[in-house]
């Protein structure tokens, strides 16, 4: 049976909330989880591949999700004999695209729709206050969940474990991760045309964080088929969950 790695969101987020939908793919395929420990995405590549090992398995195909693109391409990148098959989904793949939908699309819905906060977070800067502060966070709630899904009002609820260890965020992201990239993503700038494994890339039609460009820009790279679902936006697993097991479950066999 195949074994299939969920790399997921974060960082500095456990995967507890995964696991309600992609127990879908449990019964076609052996489904094992990745939490990150550290605060590299080459170190994330590496668990990967020790799960692998752990498992037993001589290969693994991986889906990552939203984040976890980057510690998927990092093991894709390291170990390609190891790799049956990838998908991306939803997922960012460099530190360029982080920065492009993670925060300068975030602050730009952020000052297009909400000009008081926007005027309040420049004040804030001017005087020296960065992102992690608790003020400037809770600006971006009512937001992201704007751009988080198609139909926040009657999304999905999510089952979540501990909250978010910002520490960890901070270090990989930078200690100004709404900003501007830093941390030990800076410069993160993988290679997808050196992949030669079978590849998918999913995305969700009004996802404002990894936008279908980006996931444009993956598939061109990858050679990869790209499959848009018309009614989700950042999480197409819980907004379009029929759908989108069948999509990745048949890819994944067919590898």
């Amino acid at each position: 049976m195949e074994t299939v790695v969920i790399a997921g969101g974060g960082p500095g987020v456990g995967n507890t909330h995964y696991h309600a939908w992609f127990s879908a793919l449990a019964e076609r395929f052996r489904v094992a989880y990745v939490d990150y420990a550290g605060t590299t995405i080459e170190g994330y590549g590496e668990q990967i591949e020790a799960v692998r090992e752990e498992l037993g398995a001589e290969r693994v195909a991986v889906i990552g999700l939203s984040f976890g693109g980057m510690p998927a391409l990092a093991f894709a990148l390291r170990h390609p004999e190891r790799l049956s098959a990838l998908v991306l989904s939803n997922a960012q793949i460099s530190a360029a695209t982080w920065q492009r939908g993670n925060i300068d699309a975030v602050n730009a819905a952020l000052r297009a729709h909400y000009p008081e906060r926007w005027a309040r977070l420049l004040e804030l800067r001017e005087r020296g206050v960065r992102s992690l502060d608790d003020e400037i966070q809770g600006f971006y709630g009512e937001l992201l969940e704007r751009m988080e899904w198609a139909d926040p009002e009657r999304r999905p609820a999510l089952q979540h474990g501990a909250p978010p260890d910002l520490a960890v965020y901070a270090a990989v992201a930078g200690d100004d991760p709404e900003w501007e990239v830093g941390g030990t993503m800076a410069g993160f700038d993988p290679d997808l045309s050196a992949i030669a494994a079978p590849a998918l890339v999913v995305t969700g039609r009004w996802d404002g964080l990894t936008s279908p460009r980006i996931a444009a820009e993956a598939a061109a790279a990858l050679g990869a088929e790209m499959v848009v679902f018309e009614h989700s936006a950042h999480r197409p697993w819980c907004e379009e969950p029929a759908r989108y097991f069948d999509v990745v479950g048949d890819f994944l066999a067919a590898g």
